[in-house]
């Protein structure tokens, strides 16, 4: 195996490595996953449901570009009654991605907000068992934001992070391996890629959990405030602190808005560099596969080439969608695990 191919495997499996370790729950991040998970507990044979849904929608989302490869070849070859059966097949996959996509999407929405739902009256009914001194020690503007804000928050990562996660997992695998056996050398012009990928994925985890937890703390504090502010504003209006508590919520709100801004700057920064690497390795795809397909000597082979390079053009963007639906995920979980930290 190469440097290139090296770098692929050792990438995919430092993904693994880091999912497992969540699973077993090997440090505090990873408890509290788990334990999150036990509010799907009660739901489980829609969950089995929603997870068979995901891989046959998975599957039938790997096919249609494949088909557009055979249909280039079958049209370049002349062979008609080949073009039939590519263009029924590239259908039939289509219409199994649509139905299994819908059931996914349902299930995945209804299990969510059950579970959601359970989250909020288990917070509540926590509260209500409080002493006095403890809504004394905490701000009731800040214990509503832990019910509101941050479950909503939660809602983000139980209803569409598990889909995203297993769905871009599988599809980015799906592809490699489809690549790795259409043509392994224009598969490894594509892996050139992982290694920048890589490095650019670390340093936005780094700045990335850092930010999402300030903003977390900056929407909790003007929630607070702003509670606090009209639960009280008969003595504001008594005492003629309206300006004041202006001024005072405009300071929070710029704290609030910079927060914000920082995670909108990263991800500026982070995802258009993904979508340059996608077009550079469309075109060393193009490049590369165009002069491989010259070289060829007979015509039969030439158009079977052509049609595995339109083929990998179609793959190329199912290699990265996976890729940018994780880095989203992460920030989504980013977001999650500061509301759960609250909670």
């Amino acid at each position: 195996m190469n440097e290139s191919g090296e770098n692929t495997a050792r990438s995919i499996g430092l993904l693994f490595r880091e999912l497992w370790r969540l699973v077993r729950g090997e440090d505090e991040r990873g408890r509290k996953v788990r334990w999150l998970l036990t509010l799907l507990r009660p739901y489980r044979p829609q969950v089995i449901l929603m997870l068979v849904a995901l891989l046959v929608a998975t599957g039938a989302a790997l096919a249609p570009p494949y088909f557009i490869g055979r249909a280039t070849d079958s049209v370049l070859s002349g062979d008609l009654g080949a073009l039939d059966l590519v263009v029924g097949g590239f259908v039939a996959a289509s219409l199994l991605n649509w139905g299994a996509g819908y059931a996914q999407t349902y299930l995945v929405g209804w299990v969510g907000q059950r579970a959601l739902q359970d989250l909020r009256l288990r917070i509540f009914r926590h509260l209500q068992g409080q002493s006095i001194g403890f809504f004394t020690r905490n701000r009731p503007g800040v214990l509503i934001s832990r019910i509101t804000n941050d479950v909503d928050a939660l809602d983000q990562l139980i209803s569409t992070g598990v889909t995203t996660l297993f769905s871009s997992l599988l599809t980015l695998i799906g592809v490699i391996v489809i690549m790795l056996l259409l043509d392994v050398g224009l598969a490894l012009v594509v892996f050139i890629t992982f290694p920048l990928l890589a490095i650019a994925s670390i340093v936005f985890r780094i700045v990335a959990a850092s930010a999402y937890r300030i903003t977390r703390e900056r929407i909790a504090e003007v929630t607070a405030y702003l509670q606090e502010s009209l639960s009280g504003i008969r003595v504001v209006r008594s005492f003629g602190q309206e300006e004041r508590h202006v001024a005072r919520m405009g300071e929070l709100n710029e704290l609030n808005r910079q927060a914000n801004m920082k995670t909108v700057y990263l991800n500026a920064s982070y995802f258009p560099a993904v979508e340059l690497l996608s077009a550079l390795g469309t075109a060393a795809i193009l490049l590369f596969g165009g002069y491989q397909a010259l070289d060829l000597g007979t015509e039969a082979e030439r158009n079977a080439q052509i049609g595995v390079v339109v083929a990998f053009v179609s793959y190329l963007t199912l290699f990265f969608d996976p890729i940018q639906q994780l880095s989203n995920l992460y920030t989504t979980y980013q977001q999650g695990m500061a509301a759960l930290d609250k909670i």
